[in-house]
């Protein structure tokens, strides 16, 4: 992905449609021109070679959701093709998180439908729920008492993962994020350990759907690298996953992203 700046100005006239500062980094995701719907297609050169957009894996439609009097999101409609690593920015409040949690089915949307491969997320059972694996940016859930590996196999057990099945992948998903202290308890773990902690129990299902509410959090810059290129490298190029990344970090998503998106307010950003 290019995005159109120079020596780390911005976009005189994104700047101007968002009102200063205060929204320059949308600005220069706009810049990309890779806001909204699906990626474009791509071609080696040759016009036979052009692959036509696929069937998009997560359908957004129409989506709002609003809390009392305050409205998270608006009207909001996306695409997301199967195999896509997509990266939402935006400031505090745009609706970035809530928009993840209607797609994981936590939280129901006032208005619209989110799909995946073609079900509907409020209608979906548990064949559906095992597609999502969801890394919640505040309370993980986690018990402080237990160990971080004793932490993995409750919820192994609820996804249906015993016995050597279910130590084998726990131990998979450990090696993946590097825990090297997984016995423990989880409330002596540093944040950053914990943090890897969460991503482990997200992978642990081996769902093809991972939403990531900002998961490099709390983690140096140099773990924080080596985790999105592991994200990037094995579970999105290797083994094919959708990933849906929230983010703050500009770097990170141009770095990691097929395409980036910016929430402002609760609505998509499109380029004026």
């Amino acid at each position: 992905m290019v995005f159109a700046y120079q020596s780390w100005g911005w976009p005189t006239a994104a700047c101007r449609s968002f009102g200063g500062q205060e929204h320059r980094l949308c600005a220069l995701v706009l810049a990309s021109g890779h806001v909204g719907g699906p990626p474009p297609a791509r071609s080696d050169g040759d016009a036979s070679d052009v692959v036509a957009p696929a069937v998009p894996f997560i359908q957004i439609d129409h989506l709002t959701k609003t809390f009392h009097s305050v409205t998270a999101l608006s009207d909001l409609s996306l695409e997301v093709s199967r195999g896509e690593l997509l990266c939402i920015m935006g400031a505090n409040g745009a609706g970035k998180t809530t928009l993840l949690k209607i797609v994981a089915g936590v939280v129901l949307p006032t208005s619209g439908t989110v799909r995946i491969d073609g079900q509907d997320v409020t209608r979906g059972g548990p064949q559906l729920c095992s597609m999502i694996g969801f890394a919640a940016g505040e309370r993980p859930g986690f018990y402080d008492r237990l160990t971080g590996r004793q932490n993995l196999e409750f919820f192994a057990a609820l996804h249906g993962l015993h016995g050597a099945a279910g130590r084998q992948r726990i131990d998979e998903v450990l090696c993946l994020f590097e825990m090297a202290a997984p016995e423990r308890p989880y409330q002596e773990l540093s944040t950053g350990m914990k943090q890897r902690l969460l991503l482990a129990r997200t992978l642990l299902h081996d769902p093809p759907i991972l939403l990531l509410d900002e998961p490099t959090k709390s983690l140096d810059a140099a773990h924080a690298q080596r985790l999105l290129s592991l994200l990037k490298e094995r579970c999105g190029r290797d083994e094919g996953k959708t990933i849906v990344m929230v983010t703050h970090q500009l770097p990170e998503s141009r770095g990691f992203a097929d395409r980036v998106v910016a929430l402002r307010d609760g609505r998509l950003q499109t380029a004026s």
